[in-house]
């Protein structure tokens, strides 16, 4: 019975969002306002409507009337809209094999070590840092998309559940698309991980208290703004909301919220979270103001021509890490995110990282690519993540 409801939700709020040019957003977002009161979960997945949101964003700087805009000029438009729906109907993003899962230790009575990482999948990973963990931009269900009955599947189990995480400082949040957001895993985190405090972009707020995270236990942050954080252990690490180049939205509007990278600074070591984003030289100030970084996080998948302003490929992605990790050359380690979890582009699976490695290989910068649910202690320089470093040519 609860399948076939969550179809149904489904196919109604696809049915009201192709039908917004003849309701107007105003209709239309009244339709699924009352499909969310009604508890349809593919309704309430779709988040808080617009005036909510308005309540966390009224005020900002960065606004442009009531939306938020990337201020480089758009790339010139190339055309093939159509023929990228063709090709992504054959399925290319998807492994020849399947893909090597390890399942992590995360013993809950272990203390944080000062610098490691553990990459769940897509932008999901558990970062400890000098004391504190965070988890950004979880996403553990089988599918990013508002109904776990349609939209784009995962290409592997995810490592863990939220049962399996170990106590909780932070879970950092860069923006609220559907592959970077999901309502369930957030709400589960929020019941289970009663010390974990959430830190968003401008406007994602609004989501959360929708979906039940008491307000108290949220902080977000304008670019530029930053939320300091202290962990269970007494150690104080900074979040500052830095620049992407991208777009948000869930519903029928686009851009009401922030997206954001975060530059997470504690007292001895430093990480860049790229999130989702086009190519932009303002990370080179990000990194002239708060670098340089031990670890950063950079995607470098679902990039297309015909979306350059929205995913850097791996090329850019280097030059991105250069910029942010500046005169720490190769001591800085880049960990590649963003690829092999979700089919959401045409390129091969493996292509972001055939093209990444040689990449980084000519221009001095250490990449480290662990299977999901691998584990790397950047301190030290060992862990599961590294046991086999050639992991994903298995899959290809």
């Amino acid at each position: 019975m609860t399948a076939s409801i969550e179809k149904s939700a489904a196919a109604i709020v696809g049915r009201a969002v192709s039908t917004v040019g003849g309701l107007g957003l105003r209709a239309a977002g009244a339709t699924v306002d009352t499909l969310a009161g009604a508890g349809l979960p593919a309704a309430r997945a779709l988040g808080a409507d617009a005036e909510s949101i308005w309540h966390y964003v009224s005020g900002s700087p960065n606004l442009e009337g009531v939306t938020f805009s990337n201020p480089e000029t758009p790339s010139p438009r190339v055309s093939g809209e159509f023929k990228v729906a063709i090709d992504m109907a054959r399925r290319p993003g998807r492994p020849t094999r399947t893909i090597r899962v390890d399942t992590p230790a995360l013993a809950a009575d272990v203390e944080p070590r000062a610098l490691a990482a553990t990459w769940f999948g897509h932008a999901s990973v558990l970062v400890e840092l000098d004391g504190l963990r965070i988890l950004t931009d979880p996403v553990f269900g089988r599918r990013c998309s508002p109904t776990q009955t349609v939209g784009p599947a995962r290409l592997h189990p995810c490592p863990v559940t939220v049962a399996d995480l170990p106590p909780l400082d932070v879970v950092l949040i860069s923006h609220d698309h559907y592959d970077h957001l999901e309502m369930d895993t957030v709400a589960r985190i929020a019941a289970t991980q009663p010390g974990a405090m959430f830190v968003v972009p401008l406007g994602v707020p609004a989501h959360l208290v929708s979906w039940g995270v008491p307000p108290e236990r949220i902080r977000q942050a304008d670019w530029w703004g930053t939320v300091e954080i202290t962990g269970a252990g007494g150690t104080t690490v900074d979040f500052t909301c830095g620049p992407a180049r991208h777009f948000s939205g869930r519903a029928l509007q686009r851009d009401l919220t922030q997206w954001a990278s975060w530059a997470v600074v504690g007292p001895t070591h430093r990480v860049f979270f790229s999130g989702d984003t086009g190519y932009t030289e303002r990370f080179a100030d990000l990194g002239s103001r708060l670098g340089p970084f031990d670890l950063t996080l950079i995607a470098v998948g679902a990039y297309d021509p015909v979306w350059p302003d929205v995913h850097i490929d791996p090329e850019e992605a280097v030059a991105v890490h250069r910029m942010v990790s500046g005169s720490a050359g190769t001591d800085a380690v880049m960990i590649p995110i963003h690829w092999g979890t979700f089919s959401l582009a045409r390129h091969p699976w493996a292509e972001p990282i055939t093209r990444l490695l040689p990449t980084a290989g000519r221009n001095a910068t250490t990449v480290m690519v662990p299977q999901p649910g691998g584990t790397i202690d950047l301190t030290h320089r060992v862990g599961t993540g590294l046991t086999d470093p050639q992991w994903w040519e298995a899959s290809a």
